[in-house]
């Protein structure tokens, strides 16, 4: 596995690029610094999926990424196996110009890190940066006109500050030919920032850097700096373009994926999906139609290893395979049942980093992402040869799979909600979930509890509870088990009735529009009546 952060990215970039152009299939994980923004972010069994995008767009726009992991894989036809290359970088937006921004954090998510070996201090000191397209024009167009200053930060702003105060004392007593040498601090990175402003600042001066890192000021007359503006008209412009090239940072991964059009796969994959478009494509539409076009069009080949398993949970129970959806669940079951996944499945090999070393751990991202591709590649291969039966006796291409999967392409879980999955290239999926519970007090005075009732009921299953008022409430169960175990538990109780909930019987606006269609009617026959 390759650990990619700023200080190896540009080295590492061309093996990466390779590695994207010649894979079968690529399979992502990112780690982050928060779920849900506040409470109103939580998912909910009352999500429909529109709903749910709001949530989960509002709480993208206040974290960030922390890491993004990449594993590609390659098929080798001649000795039927698989070599990955696994990548795993560190992110974390850099400041210039304009561009200093601010992101949340939840601390359960930093725990949650934390409790992974995730190391912050690199997280912090070597991220990689990275924009989306309207961060990029911004920063382009403030380059062009020189308009940096006003994004430096304190310490970047004081510096500068400093380096025009010398100047401005020692240019009146200066003759032309002059030089003044300026140094600044270790390890700075806004020495464009100093050169252009300086520039722009003082018209008879000119800037260059020296080999000790240093900034040269010049004192020339106007028809030199002239000159020098023209000579360094094309050479500032490409200064600019590689700058521009450094921040974007992984964007540069994130368009080479897209233009690859390979298939992609992850493990639950609605939240990785929601945050690459924010932080390197765009931002969020508001419209979740027009998100699902979008990430269709840059991605239309996607797998989503958590809704495979759903679909498939019981016919893999039966075959005495995987109990839970978890990720490394998955990865341990298969690994540790590799005899009952049927005959001539592929190897997979990792090419030159060799074995993964002991550091690696789940909710790291790369190694995540190389898991979820070897569960993705044994799940393809178990319902390929359960299809297509014993009279197969040949090793599988990947373009097989692809045929075998193709009922799940484009289909992204979706936890707790009141469907099962988006369908990211299609109409959107119908409700499986059972239907609405009604809860109504039954004494005198009583008034419901949200939490009184989540407690109860949440012992025959996962329940969402909406309070209608202060004696109704609705109640979202997540199986049709869960839903029978809790009206028939609470037939008799003492002081809440629970029955289904129909929409025509308890709800407001459903009374009120059967009402209103009741006295149509009546009005309308009356006067039938009259001119009869």
């Amino acid at each position: 596995m390759f650990e990619v952060t700023r200080q190896n990215f540009d080295s590492l970039f061309p093996k990466i690029e390779y590695a994207i152009e010649n894979a079968d299939f690529i399979s992502i994980d990112t780690e982050f610094t928060g779920l849900y923004y506040d409470e109103h972010c939580k998912p909910s069994l009352f999500d429909n999926s529109a709903e749910r995008y709001a949530k989960l767009r509002y709480s993208v726009q206040k974290f960030t990424l922390s890491q993004i992991g990449l594993t590609m894989f390659v098929r080798n036809a001649k000795d039927n196996c698989y070599s990955t290359q696994t990548y795993h970088f560190y992110l974390f937006p850099f400041p210039f110009g304009s561009y200093d921004p601010r992101f949340s954090v939840q601390t359960s998510s930093l725990e949650f890190l934390k409790k992974n070996s995730f190391d912050f201090n690199k997280w912090v000191k070597q991220g990689i940066p990275f924009l989306n397209n309207i961060q990029e024009r911004n920063l382009t167009n403030e380059m062009a006109a020189g308009y940096l200053f006003s994004g430096l930060n304190n310490d970047d702003e004081t510096e500068l500050q400093s380096l025009c105060s010398k100047v401005a004392a020692w240019l009146p007593n200066s003759k032309v030919g002059d030089i003044l040498t300026l140094s600044l601090p270790k390890g700075s990175e806004s020495s464009y920032v100093y050169h252009t402003d300086l520039r722009m600042r003082f018209a008879h001066i000119w800037t260059s850097r020296n080999p000790f890192d240093q900034i040269v000021v010049e004192h020339v007359d106007k028809v030199k700096r002239q000159l020098l503006e023209r000579e360094n008209h094309s050479s500032h412009q490409e200064y600019q373009k590689q700058q521009i090239i450094q921040l974007l940072g992984f964007t540069r991964v994130f368009r080479l994926l897209q233009i690859s059009q390979k298939p992609v796969v992850g493990h639950n994959l609605l939240m990785d999906l929601i945050f690459m478009y924010e932080k390197f494509h765009n931002p969020l539409p508001d419209s979740y139609a027009k998100f699902k076009q979008d990430i269709h069009k840059m991605f239309p080949s996607i797998f989503d290893t958590k809704h495979i398993h759903y679909c498939i949970k019981r016919f893999l129970e039966s075959a005495l395979l995987f109990t839970t959806g978890n990720l490394k669940d998955l990865y341990d079951g298969i690994n540790q049942n590799t005899t009952i996944l049927t005959m001539l499945q592929p190897k997979i090999k990792h090419t030159e980093s060799g074995d993964f070393p002991e550091a690696s751990f789940p909710h790291q991202a790369g190694y995540d992402s190389y898991m979820c591709g070897v569960v993705f590649l044994r799940l393809c291969h178990f319902l390929h040869f359960q299809e297509s039966g014993s009279s197969h006796f040949k090793p599988c291409s990947f373009k097989d799979y692809l045929v075998t999967m193709k009922k799940f392409k484009n289909s992204v879980n979706l936890i707790r909600a009141m469907v099962s999955h988006i369908k990211l290239d299609g109409e959107e999926v119908l409700s499986l979930r059972p239907p609405l519970i009604f809860v109504q007090s039954t004494k005198a005075g009583t008034r419901l509890i949200s939490q009184q009732l989540a407690a109860w009921f949440s012992m025959y299953g996962q329940v969402d509870i909406q309070m209608i008022n202060s004696r109704e409430a609705i109640v979202a169960a997540t199986n049709f088990h869960c839903a029978r175990e809790i009206i028939s538990a609470f037939r008799q109780h003492p002081l809440i009735k629970v029955s289904k909930y129909r929409f025509w019987e308890h709800s407001k606006l459903g009374q009120r529009i059967l009402w209103g269609s009741l006295a149509i009617a009546t009005v309308s026959c009356l006067v039938l009546l009259y001119n009869a």
